[in-house]
């Protein structure tokens, strides 16, 4: 039962001192003594390999400094997101795959590999790191740069959407200490120590810290009879040493060790009787059986998808065997940055990275809480809608750059890039036996690149500048599945496979800036990016008979091709009012060509039974406008206001796609396949993709009469209605999330903040996806044409992925 005064009290509190609160954005205020207004600072980016400001930058730029990060509260990366047009997550699954989705491009593809493969990546000093992104928290972050629009010519492969880069401090260069401590509902707790030190004169630094952030769990499971969905926790270790023994010679080495262990994620089935429309119809034939069907829709729900009744997952299922619901993951990272400064302001720079992650997760399948899978002919296995893996991965990353005296007219740089990406072995099983299977992936992934940057001052007023980067990827694959299977015809089955692929790319960007006054700049760009390819590996599982793999191979699917995309940009970055109003805009389009997308795939097992899975296919093109709008006003001493815009149209240009083939057949075309009109889904938006998105904030700094500071912030996110999938019917519905937050500084070394994030806990879902019933009884619909026949089916249904319920809570922070 919902606890009425802690709702009332904290929705009162925020809304009592919601006039003296709000969102500092990007960028940090400085005050004058001899003036009598606040300005806006100037501030440094590194987007493009070197450093400029911000405002002189002609890209699509959104900074959070660490000032604001920690006077928002900032945790990870959905909430650098909410600050960000036109950059929205997906936690459909928890922390496990959530995509990152800029400027519309959210193809939804299954991991090709244990490498998954984003629209946008996540960079750490420049050097990629993947897994689960959320997972890597902003403690101890100097800034967040998040480039929107394709940024390969740059920072190379899985950024043709944008890029997301955490920048540290280099060791020593802020000395002493911080301690953090909070607290919360939920279970909430936060703890976070750092260090940094070094020699008098700079030349030797070093940092230590450790963070550790999480809560309880915090839904009930009604199939467990307890709350254990939801919670996580997460800790990590890191450490860094700078040295610099010549005056030429700068050298960083940093090493950070990850943790996370988190509950199953809240997700469940709206159930099938709840579906809405495109409902079977039973044929009118008196002699067909009740679940012989006119067509092959299983039933579609349309509109804003409710929350579940209750959440339902098979967690006693996995504690049976011993096994864990949820997830675990272990992520190592080192790194080591040399900078060699040369005569005449020439610059060397080398990057070298080594990243060893481990995951293991274990999901009901049914998320629905069913823990066996009854077949249509009635035959029951135990425990196969419950599964569990462990995989493991290393890469290495080593880059050479040369740069020039960049306050020259004419600057530029020159640079090589290596990177190897390799699966190691791990396991997966079900619930079925408390037995693993091993895996041995065998998936290595070395792209090779050559990059260059010339930069032009042509006057006072013009600047053109010219990027590219030319890339090799090689990949290969020489692994082996093995599996057991139940039932009739089953065993354990063995598959070793051997598949290899190359591809090339070519990606330029052309920027053109205009200064057309002091406080104004233009600039227009063209600029291409792609998308690796990889494999889809489910057609070497070793389950498949050796007809339906034959036949996956016959039709191509066991390779994904690379995917392109080409923008176009116009834009604007000004300040106004003596540089207390700051305005950047930016208009683009986006052609995306050659476009992967998810099918839903059924291939048949030794045992007969079929074995669902997805896979990714180059069928698509998008073509992708929108508007986005950067505004902060320091309107009054103290006090900003800010609004953050986006506009997004993503609309699918051509793809061609069975199942909404099947949603529209009725009784005159009961079969049709994908390639007839019905298949067709030209017009549809993009899935996962609000129109419209936009963050207004208000923040007052001030001072007690008693000398205390104090800070108050409040920030509201809208986000509009999204499309679950590409057929543009069910939706996960317009959310708005208020989040406020009240500081107090007693003294330079003393921050004491009280929180509230949901305010008015909304209750919008924040994930889903379009499933099958597996609790629904089967139906029996017509084959897809040219066959001919019958087969029987799954209904369709919905699962729901939980919100995030109000959380507040206290934190001090103590310097030393």
């Amino acid at each position: 039962m919902k606890n009425f005064k802690p709702d009332l009290l904290c929705a009162s509190i925020s809304m009592a001192l919601m006039l003296a609160s709000g969102h500092a954005f990007a960028q940090q205020a400085t005050t004058s003594e001899d003036a009598a207004v606040t300005q806006l600072e100037s501030i440094e980016v590194t987007a493009r390999g070197v450093k400029e400001t911000l405002q002189k930058a002609p890209l699509a730029i959104s900074v959070m400094s660490e000032k604001v990060i920690e006077e928002k509260g900032l945790v990870d990366i959905r909430d650098i997101a909410n600050m960000t047009p036109g950059f929205s997550v997906s936690p459909t699954f928890g922390r496990t795959n959530e995509v990152p989705v800029i400027r519309g491009m959210s193809n939804i593809t299954q991991a090709t590999t244990a490498e998954v493969q984003y629209n946008a990546s996540l960079f750490i000093d420049g050097i990629y790191v993947g897994g689960d992104i959320s997972a890597y928290g902003l403690d101890n972050v100097q800034r967040v740069e998040v480039l929107r629009g394709p940024q390969a010519a740059a920072f190379g492969r899985s950024t043709f959407a944008g890029a997301i880069n955490y920048i540290t401090h280099r060791p020593g260069s802020v000395a002493g200490g911080k301690l953090t401590l909070g607290f919360g509902n939920h279970g909430q707790q936060k703890v976070g120590l750092y260090y940094s030190g070094g020699s008098e004169d700079g030349s030797f630094g070093y940092e230590l810290g450790y963070n550790q952030r999480g809560y309880d769990s915090l839904y009930y499971n009604a199939t467990s009879g307890k709350k254990d969905l939801g919670g996580t926790d997460t800790q990590g270790f890191m450490g860094a040493v700078a040295w610099a023994p010549t005056d030429n010679l700068d050298i960083v080495f940093r090493v950070a060790r990850q943790e996370t262990e988190d509950d199953h994620v809240a997700i469940s089935m709206l159930g099938s009787a709840n579906n809405n429309c495109y409902l079977p119809t039973p044929t009118a034939d008196p002699t067909d059986p009740a679940n012989y069907m006119v067509s092959r829709t299983k039933g579609y729900y349309c509109g804003d998808l409710p929350l579940p009744a209750q959440w339902k997952i098979n967690t006693p299922g996995f504690d049976a065997i011993g096994r864990k619901a949820g997830l675990e993951s272990e992520s190592t990272r080192y790194s080591l940055k040399v900078d060699y400064n040369l005569p005449a302001g020439w610059l060397l720079s080398s990057t070298t990275g080594y990243n060893r992650q481990n995951r293991y997760s274990g999901f009901d399948q049914s998320y629905e809480g069913i823990h066996n899978y009854v077949l249509s002919s009635g035959f029951v296995i135990p425990g196969a809608l419950g599964s569990f893996n462990y995989v493991q991965s290393k890469d290495i990353s080593q880059g050479l750059r040369l740069s020039s005296d960049q306050s020259k007219d004419l600057a530029g740089l020159f640079g090589v890039y290596y990177y190897k990406f390799e699966g190691l072995p791990g396991y997966t099983g079900t619930l079925s036996s408390p037995n693993s299977t091993p895996v041995i992936p065998g998936n290595v992934t070395e792209n090779r690149a050559v990059y260059g940057q010339i930069r032009w001052h042509i006057n006072d007023r013009w600047t053109t500048s010219l990027e590219a980067r030319y890339a090799e990827d090689e990949l290969t694959l020489d692994g082996s599945s093995t599996v057991t299977l139940g039932g009739a015809g089953g065993g354990t089955f063995t598959n070793k496979y051997t598949a290899s692929a190359t591809y090339t790319s070519f990606t330029p960007r052309w920027t053109l800036s205009y200064q057309a006054a002091e406080n104004v700049n233009l600039f227009a760009l063209f600029s291409k990016g792609n998308k690796p390819g990889g494999f889809n590996t489910f057609v070497y599982y070793a389950g498949l008979t050796d007809a339906a793999r034959a036949e996956l191979m016959a039709d191509g699917f066991s390779k994904v091709q690379e995917e392109e995309v080409t923008n176009f940009e116009l834009g604007i970055k000004s300040d106004w009012l003596d540089n207390r109003l700051r305005l950047n805009a930016n208009i683009y389009q986006m052609d995306w060509d050659n476009q992967g997308l998810s099918l839903a795939a059924s291939a048949m097992q030794w045992n007969g039974v079929p074995y669902n899975t997805t896979y990714t296919v180059n069928v698509g093109e998008t073509r992708i406008r929108g508007f986005e709008l950067e505004s902060q006003w320091m309107f009054a001493p103290g006090w900003m206001a800010g609004l953050v815009y986006a506009f997004t149209d993503s609309e699918i240009q051509k793809f061609l796609n069975q199942d909404q083939a099947d949603l529209v057949s009725d009784a005159a075309n009961p079969n049709p396949n994908m390639n007839s009109e019905f298949g067709s889904l030209a017009g549809k938006k993009s899935p996962l993709v609000p129109r419209h998105k936009a963050t207004a904030s208000l923040a007052y700094n001030g001072e007690f009469s008693n000398g205390w500071g104090y800070s108050a912030n409040w920030d509201t996110t809208y986000q509009g209605a999204r499309y679950l999938q590409v057929h543009n019917l069910a939706r996960l519905g317009a959310s708005t999330i208020s989040n406020f937050r009240f500081s107090v500084t007693p003294n330079d070394a003393w921050r004491i903040t009280a929180y509230v994030n949901n305010v008015f806990e909304d209750q919008t879902a924040a994930g889903g996806i379009r499933y099958l019933s597996f609790s629904a009884p089967y139906i029996n619909v017509p084959t897809v044409a040219p066959a001919v026949g019958r087969q029987f089916v799954q209904q369709r249904d919905f699962g729901v992925t939980a919100p995030m319920p109000r959380m507040y809570g206290i934190e001090g922070t103590y310097r030393f």
